[in-house]
């Protein structure tokens, strides 16, 4: 699975485009007529967005050759917490020079559950169902994890990921993660940091590190982020079974995203 990554495919992104707006049309419409009663009023809530990146980086490697990506995610909220939901990315996992897997986009499917444990403490558990549509035989990167996060603290988390069989790979795999973000003062900007440690000794005999560091800034609906990432101990065993090596080094990325 050495040519694990993502290129934008119009095609599936208009797509997942076409069924966000699809289900926000109404849903906008309703609230400007006064129709709506409040979330806090409602058993269910529908939420979403569009996001639109420079470079898709996913604990520390590019999924899209350093190229652009267009993402989409709808789900479905309820009051109690549990919630389920669609999300997608263009994606190509084919270097110039290798064959190509036939994958051009990424469908994930997921349930979970957030909610407060005690004042301070929050836990987020969801379950992913990890797709890759159209992909040739021998190319099966298909997986299921299951990841919990705990908030705490106001600005701060850590978490763990865990799967069975890690991109079709053959072995577990487990990714540990922490990190916090901060509001700058009164700027409107945000601070965000995070360190995650990928443990695939049991596909590939080998693990390595990454790190996040991004500024962010809210307007209204629309979220704007800048980030630096990097890796270490990222050895010839992932880089020949999982990705390139160098789609694991330094990267600056920005991503603008619209949430509804």
């Amino acid at each position: 699975m050495s040519d694990r990554r993502l290129h934008p495919r119009p095609r599936a992104c208009r797509l997942l485009l076409a069924a966000v707006l699809a289900v926000t049309a109404p849903w906008a419409a309703a609230q400007d007529a006064g129709d709506r009663a409040s979330e806090s009023e409602r058993d269910w809530n529908v939420r979403g967005g569009v996001t639109l990146m420079s470079d898709y980086i996913w604990r520390g490697v590019s999924q899209t050759q350093e190229d652009p990506a267009l993402q989409a995610e709808i789900n479905l909220e309820h009051r109690s917490g549990f919630y389920a939901g669609l999300w997608g990315s263009s994606i190509d996992f084919t270097a110039p020079g290798e064959e190509n897997d036939g994958v051009h986009y990424e469908l994930d499917g997921y349930v979970g559950w957030a909610g407060e444990l005690r004042p301070g403490l929050d836990l987020d558990v969801v379950l992913t169902r990890a797709a890759y549509p159209g992909a040739k035989r021998g190319f099966d990167y298909d997986y299921t994890e299951l990841e919990g996060t705990l908030s705490f603290a106001e600005h701060y988390h850590v978490g763990l990921a865990y799967s069975p069989d890690i991109f079709g790979l053959g072995g577990k795999g487990y990714y540990w993660n922490v990190g916090g973000e901060w509001p700058l003062g009164e700027s409107g900007f945000g601070l965000k940091v995070q360190v995650g440690y990928y443990d695939l000794q049991d596909p590939l005999g080998d693990s390595y590190n990454d790190y996040l560091l991004a500024v962010t800034r809210d307007f209204g609906p629309f979220h704007a982020e800048l980030q630096y990432t990097t890796t270490s101990s990222y050895g010839p065993n992932i880089s020949e079974g999982l990705d390139d090596k160098k789609l694991a080094d330094d990267k600056v990325a920005v991503s603008v995203g619209w949430k509804f």
